[in-house]
């Protein structure tokens, strides 16, 4: 073996090395540390372990409408991890179980057409990736599936050679998305749109069956639609118990917004558009605007006053490795390694999240990231030609910045009830010593409300309540 091609292969076994050793100190942050987010705390785990019987605690009557109405799929997967290996810290495997999921479909869909230890590298550059990865929140799984719906498209070309598989598997990815996020239904719909023009165009031409076609198309309709016509049956709209965006007079039966409102972002921002606030975050133009130091968390929220911060919600995604990401991406299209259904939907989906509720909070769209590490993950492959030094040590150098900026190795294996906060192991002395019968009401305790209901989450009966609720019911 040439010299050269000794010092390539050695760096790729030492590359390939440091990355199992990051990827898999991230899984055992995810599966052993039990995390303190206020969204896990207040619904995705209430409702996790809900789905199994595994919790007396019953939240506030505002986050049960959110866990009757929100889409089923990331609490039915992580109660069933929480179930089968006794950890309720395992709840936030979650976005592992979707980031294996879009990898397996990957090696299904190209094999060694794509370099799994670029796309590996590109990922770790992108900060709300890495903070996803080990939370208990559900974006990245969403995203994880949503990705794997535009990577799909590369089967149902003309001269694919499985395009019912192919077919299968993006709306199996669609369908999983659609279930798990209602910020997924827009581009699901985008996505729906582009597969069955697809079908309709292979059917066409002889490539599939229009049997074949029409099951493909009967069996994405019934999967998107699952969960809106439920919705609208149990409860008279669609995206229950958010407002509908288009026309919220047409099923009022809401409690929430569909926008967050000015509150979730910064003054300089309040009074532009969607798309401005979307390119502001994208692009962190926040970073010019004050001196305060900037930090990438888990839904950006500013550590600092955050209706004063000029940070509040922006970025995450880090201009530099999205940079990067651009260019590997124009380095595949030009290799013609990209399916142009795939790339006119991501446009397309692009364009449209730029117009939605929220547009700037970049954690609801982390398949645009994802989708553009995957194509550079192809423009990177061993088969295709021409000078990528630059690019990689861009990635590199990406990844580095964000692992040192994060760093997210710090590992606290320590079971929920060594975290419950004082007043919660108070209230279990006192139900100890003085046990109730019917529920007892907490109020005013979020995200905390589930550790009152004891050290495994289901030793007292406690409903969450504000504390105005509490006050209305005493003068009654």
């Amino acid at each position: 073996m040439p010299r050269k091609h000794r010092l390539t292969a050695g760096f790729a076994a030492l590359h390939w090395a440091l990355l199992a050793a990051i990827y898999g100190r991230l899984a055992a942050v995810a599966c052993l540390r039990f995390p303190l987010d206020w969204d896990f705390l207040a619904y995705h785990l209430p409702g996790a372990l809900a789905a199994y019987g595994l919790t007396s605690y019953t939240p506030e009557p505002r986050l049960v409408a959110v866990i009757a109405g929100f889409p089923p799929l990331p609490r039915i997967v992580a109660g069933a991890l929480v179930l089968a290996s006794g950890r309720f810290s395992m709840a936030s495997a979650l976005n592992l179980i979707g980031v294996g999921a879009l990898v397996a479909g990957l090696v299904w869909l190209f094999g060694r057409r794509i370099s799994l230890r670029w796309l590996a590298t590109a990922l770790l550059g992108v900060p709300l990736f890495v903070l996803h990865l080990d939370s208990g929140y559900v974006d990245l799984f969403t995203a994880s599936f949503l990705a794997l719906a535009f990577a799909s498209f590369a089967e149902l070309e003309r001269d694919s050679p499985r395009p019912l598989a192919g077919g299968a598997l993006l709306i199996a990815a669609l369908a999983a998305a659609q279930l798990s996020k209602f910020q997924a239904w827009p581009v699901a719909a985008l996505v729906g749109a582009a597969a069955l023009w697809r079908f309709a165009a292979l059917a066409r031409a002889g490539r599939m069956s229009r049997r074949a076609a029409l099951a493909l198309a009967a069996s994405l309709a019934l999967l998107l639609g699952a969960w809106p016509a439920r919705n609208l049956v149990a409860f008279h709209n669609p995206v229950y118990p958010v407002a509908f965006p288009f026309a919220p007079g047409l099923f009022p039966n809401a409690t929430l917004d569909a926008d967050s409102g000015v509150y979730n972002l910064p003054v300089w921002l309040a009074e532009r558009s969607r798309p401005v606030r979307f390119l502001a975050s994208a692009l962190e133009w926040n970073r010019l605007h004050s001196g305060e130091r900037f930090y990438w968390s888990l839904d950006q929220s500013a550590r600092a006053d955050p209706a004063r911060s000029p940070h509040h919600r922006l970025g995450g995604w880090f201009p530099w490795t999205l940079a990067a990401l651009a260019l590997g991406a124009l380095r595949a299209r030009r290799a013609k390694k990209l399916s142009t259904t795939a790339q006119v939907t991501f446009a397309a989906a692009v364009a449209l999240i730029a117009f939605l509720p929220q547009s700037h909070e970049l954690r609801y769209w982390l398949f645009v990231p994802l989708g553009l590490a995957i194509a550079t993950a192809l423009g990177l492959a061993a088969d295709v030609a021409g000078p990528a030094r630059s690019l990689r040590t861009a990635l590199v150098v990406g990844a580095a910045f964000v692992l040192f900026a994060l760093r997210p190795f710090e590992l606290d294996a320590r079971p929920p009830e060594a975290l419950a906060p004082a007043k919660a192991v108070a209230f279990w002395a006192e139900q100890s010593a003085h046990p109730r019968p019917e529920p007892v009401r907490i109020c005013d305790v979020n995200p905390e409300g589930i550790f009152y209901a004891g050290p495994r989450f289901r030793e007292y009966r406690v409903v969450a309540c504000f504390g105005w609720q509490q006050a209305a019911d005493t003068e009654r």
